[in-house]
Parts: structure tokens; C-alpha cells; sequence
């Protein structure tokens, strides 16, 4: 079975291999950050190169907040579970 990449897959590929700032994001982060550009740029009057760099940043911070949830919520139910 041959899985063919749809429109959105694509042009996540096509823009990593563009812009090497986004090569180091994790696919979840680096998807993310894709469509936070997307979304600024249609937003408004903003350079490409910042709309990149703008969602980079949101994204990270997205995924450490996210990380961080997930960590304390381990934690939370470890403590239960020894209470």
C-alpha cells in the first residue's frame, strides 16, 4: 500500500527544507509553528522572515507549557498514588 502525502503534508516538507530554523523543531512543534506563520501572515503587514521567526518562538513555548502540563500531571498522580 502506497500512502500518498496530502496538500498540507507537502508544503510542511517543502517548508522545512526552506527554512533550516525549522528543521530543529520537533514534527508536532514544527507543524505547529507552520501554521502559526500561516496564520500571521494573513493577519497582517509582516515579513515572511518574522512571520517564521514570531511562530518559532510561539511554538517552542507551546511545547514546553506542554511538556510542563504533562510533567505535573505525572507528578500529581504519583503523589496520590503514595498518599
Amino acid at each position: 500500500m502506497i500512502l500518498k502525502p496530502n496538500k498540507n503534508q507537502a508544503s510542511i516538507m517543502d517548508t522545512t527544507m526552506a527554512l533550516p530554523e525549522l528543521m530543529y523543531l520537533s514534527p508536532t512543534t514544527r507543524e505547529k509553528a507552520v501554521m502559526i506563520a500561516q496564520d500571521l501572515l494573513r493577519a497582517g503587514n509582516i515579513s515572511p522572515k518574522e512571520a517564521i521567526s514570531k511562530a518559532v518562538l510561539i511554538a517552542k513555548n507551546w511545547a514546553v507549557k506542554n511538556v510542563n502540563r504533562r510533567v505535573w500531571k505525572k507528578l500529581k498522580s504519583n503523589d496520590k498514588e503514595s498518599i
